[in-house]
Formats: structure tokens, C-alpha cells, sequence
């Protein structure tokens, strides 16, 4: 049993990576979610790492001493999706992530729809991407 101590003062605070983090790799497991997409020095780090940083296109504006969070991200859906039930999805998702690993309250979310895709458009857009790459690395 913990006892009380009503000299100690204790702060817990969250670095905007931390709740980029948890949005982003929240948001990627929603059906009708194909990517988030991160501006032009974001597509290019992307290119040239190994893995897909969670962080990409997720954009945070913390207030630690409110313990409010909002966020912002551009997504790329998939053609034929309801759109609304997807941000629905989102939403519903990231608030249920975000209070089960933070103590933080969403007080705003925003996501703009970057592009429309079919799964079989974003598949082939990808393997270019990765094709071309990996002729690079050979040269």
C-alpha cells in the first residue's frame, strides 16, 4: 500500500514525438486509412530510411498544464471508403488510445483528406517508390 506524501510535488509532461507516436501509428490501423502524409522533408526522410516513421504527417499542439492535446494529420483514404465513417473511426480511436496511455483530453481533432486512392493504386504508387530506390542503392 502507498502512503501519500503531501510534500511531494510530481509532473508528468509529454514530448509532442511521444503523442505524434501514438496518433500515427493509432490512425495507420484504421480501415480506410492507406497512409498519413507528412510534407516534402518528410516524404524524402521516409525515402531514405528502412522503416516508415510513425510521426509522418501527424501534427501536435500540446498544452501539458491544461493536459489538452490537439491534433492534425493529412491522410491519403481509400476509394470507395465512407470518408466520414472513416474520420468516425479515427476519431473515436485515437481518443479511446489517448486516454488509455495519457492522461491527456483531445480537445481537437483534425484530419485533411491529402488523396483518394484505390488499395491496388496505393499498392503499385509504392512498389515504384521502393523499385526506384532500390536501383539506386545498386548504382
Amino acid at each position: 500500500m502507498t502512503q501519500e506524501n503531501p510534500t511531494l510535488e510530481t509532473v508528468l509532461t509529454y514530448n509532442d514525438d511521444v503523442l505524434a507516436k501514438i496518433a500515427g501509428n493509432t490512425v495507420r490501423d484504421v480501415d480506410g486509412v492507406l497512409s498519413l502524409e507528412g510534407n516534402l522533408i518528410d516524404s524524402m526522410t521516409d525515402r531514405f530510411s528502412d522503416n516508415t516513421d510513425p510521426t509522418t504527417g501527424v501534427k501536435v499542439d500540446l498544452d501539458n498544464d491544461e493536459k489538452q492535446v490537439k491534433l492534425s494529420m493529412d491522410a491519403v483514404v481509400e476509394y470507395g471508403k465512407s470518408i466520414p465513417t472513416v474520420f468516425n473511426k479515427v476519431t473515436t480511436k485515437l481518443c479511446n488510445a489517448l486516454g488509455e496511455m495519457t492522461d491527456l483530453k483531445p480537445v481537437e481533432i483534425k484530419i485533411n483528406i491529402k488523396d483518394l486512392q484505390t488499395r491496388e493504386e496505393f499498392l503499385q504508387n509504392n512498389r515504384k517508390s521502393d523499385k526506384s530506390d532500390k536501383k539506386k542503392d545498386k548504382g
